[in-house]
């Protein structure tokens, strides 16, 4: 049991709300109000994240629904993920058109996603897009990069309204207090991205000023008043620019999201490579004490090698080969690397080589890899072409470079992944062999042959026939082709295939975040916490929360007696063992 858990169970012994109260905070001290306001913000954000009552029918769908921590933060259904792809939104149930048209992505590390943009030419080391990004465009959220952040430089948008909603500086109406402004730094693409499921009559279908007084009457609600230093106004009355009152409430909900999305719950770095590559590192004494292993000193120290330089002590020797081929001769890197070598006429920048401590395998750019036409997912508005969607400059069927981090999380022989923008592969052998063999330009030895061209009668095909015929179907579009060599005629063997892919599943999290007590329904009531959060006067037990002063409830610096510190509730809830 981790230890952070024990300490919970510990708080949660008491049989009384006052008991409890007891039992902490005589003489507490408050947190800096910077830091317990940046807390009380992720914490919200985490509980709206994952409310289910936060949609229409009421407990139908959520962020979560999405975007599942189990399943590497994409599709938690398997019967969903081996047919339409596209998860079935809250009304589902009513409207057989309420779904999905795409797999949804991993939120993990997609707050490391710059803002949308026009990619530098020439390519350049510095800025957040480093790659050659043949499209022309990187970064955003979204498969199609339209929640797009703050830069808009250079966007030729198709239509008005085709970019996502923005969340701007107006979620900061009416704030002067600094601790609050600082929040400034959660806006941004997965921000913004945030501010869509929730009002789409395809996903949570439910609108912003429901959800304000939702979450307004939510057992979770003073965790706002702890952020934002003020109640939840939900009222219809304009406030700023045409946004009302309930509007800026819920974009302040949203912003929260965000910044829960940028939390160490969500972006662990907790993987086998990285366990690996920080135990190394800790053998200087002071690096990493909590990834300290002295047997893996003593080996490093004795085989004269660089700490956290491949090969890596704790990875097989079939998971440091695939380290090789994916910085090889296999190519991954060029694309799933945040600082891709560059070799391009007279453009040579040396890039990332795998022992980056915070490496997301993501380019941002956006690339065609000639995924085939996904039959089963639905198309009620037309085909996904990607980019194209809200840019006029950018060609049919691009699509935003995933993180490789927690591809196959999740997987199992009765769990199924889909993967790709569309979901057509199932595995990611699959993936990597298409990459491996398949054929974007010319017919070259090595390139599978089309599968139309030995099923003429047949328009449609899964990964499974074309791999039990060996043929790969026709891409889905033709424009905008990643070359050979990147995608097919790259020549591995089906050892080093599967060495690739062995390296890929040690970018998996160990960590998981869980569900929040206060919005676990089924349990709640049933848990000694909720006789501490029955009364909707919980926050004055904290002893960190003050009294309004021109509108915005103080922190304190000292505290008194008999009071729950903020950090101490946190433990209560859980939440301890990943808020900093």
């Amino acid at each position: 049991m981790e230890r952070s858990e024990r300490k919970r169970q510990n708080f949660l012994m008491p049989a009384s709300a006052v008991l409890l109260t007891m039992a902490f905070g005589v003489n507490a001290v408050a947190e800096e109000e910077a830091i317990l306001r940046e807390q009380a913000l992720k914490v919200l954000g985490k509980h709206v994240f994952f409310d289910t009552d936060l949609s229409m029918p009421k407990g139908n769908q959520a962020c979560v629904s999405c975007h599942e921590p189990f399943a590497g933060g994409t599709s938690g259904f398997s019967d969903v993920n081996e047919t339409t792809v596209g998860v079935p939104g809250a009304n589902f149930d009513t409207d057989p058109t309420a779904i999905g048209g795409r797999k949804p992505p991993s939120n993990t590390y997609a707050t490391f996603s710059p803002s949308f943009s026009v990619a530098p030419f020439p390519p350049s080391p510095d800025g957040p897009c480093f790659g050659l990004s043949v499209s022309g465009f990187c970064g955003g959220n979204f498969w199609d990069g339209r929640s797009q952040g703050e830069s808009t430089d250079g966007l030729i948008f198709r239509d008005a309204g085709t970019a996502g909603p923005h969340l701007g500086m107006e979620v900061f109406y009416n704030i002067e207090n600094a601790a609050i402004m600082a929040f400034a730094k959660y806006r941004g693409p997965t921000s913004d991205q945030a501010l869509n499921p929730m009002p789409n009559a395809v996903e949570q279908n439910i609108g912003r000023k429901e959800v304000c007084e939702l979450v307004a009457e939510s057992t979770y609600s003073p965790l706002y008043k702890l952020a934002w230093g003020e109640d939840i106004d939900c009222s219809s009355t304009y406030a700023y620019l045409g946004e009302t009152h309930y509007d800026i409430s819920f974009k302040r909900m949203m912003l929260a999201v965000g910044a829960y999305q940028h939390s160490e719950d969500i972006n662990s770095f907790s993987s086998k490579r990285d366990i690996a590559l920080r135990s190394e590192l800790a053998c200087d004494g002071y690096s990493f004490p909590e990834h300290y292993n002295p047997a893996v000193c003593k080996k490093l120290y004795k085989s004269g090698k660089e700490p956290g330089k491949f090969p890596l002590m704790l990875l097989t020797d079939q998971e440091n080969e695939g380290h090789d081929l994916f910085y090889g001769e296999a190519g991954c890197q060029f694309c799933h690397s945040n600082k891709p070598t560059i070799a391009f006429g007279p453009f040579n920048f040396p890039g990332d080589d795998g022992t980056e401590l915070e490496q997301t395998y993501t380019d941002h750019g956006y690339h065609n890899i000639g995924v085939p036409v996904n039959a089963l997912i639905p198309k009620f508005n037309g085909p996904d072409t990607g980019a194209n969607n809200h840019q006029l400059g950018a060609l049919d069927g691009l699509h935003r470079t995933p993180t490789l981090r927690n591809v196959t999380k999740g997987e199992k022989s009765n769990f199924v992944k889909a993967y790709t923008h569309s979901g057509w592969f199932k595995t990611l052998e699959g993936l990597v062999h298409f990459y491996n063999t398949s054929r974007n330009f010319g017919d070259e030895a090595g390139q599978k042959k089309r599968c139309e061209e030995l099923f003429p009668e047949q328009e449609t095909f899964t990964m499974a026939e074309a791999l039990a015929n060996n043929c790969w179907p026709a891409p889905e579009f033709n424009t905008g082709l990643a070359p050979a060599n990147f995608v097919g005629n790259i020549g591995l063997t089906e050892d080093q295939e599967a060495a690739l892919v062995a390296y890929i599943k040690t970018l998996n999290d160990q960590h998981t975040a869980k569900t929040p007590v206060l919005v676990k329904s089924n349990s709640f009531h049933m848990s000694p916490v909720a006789m501490l959060f029955a009364t909707e006067k919980w926050s004055e037990e904290i002893c960190e929360m003050g009294t309004p002063s021109n509108g915005v409830y103080s922190v304190k610096v000292k505290s008194p007696k008999n009071c729950v510190r903020f950090k101490d509730l946190l433990d209560i809830l859980g939440e301890g063992y990943w808020v900093k």
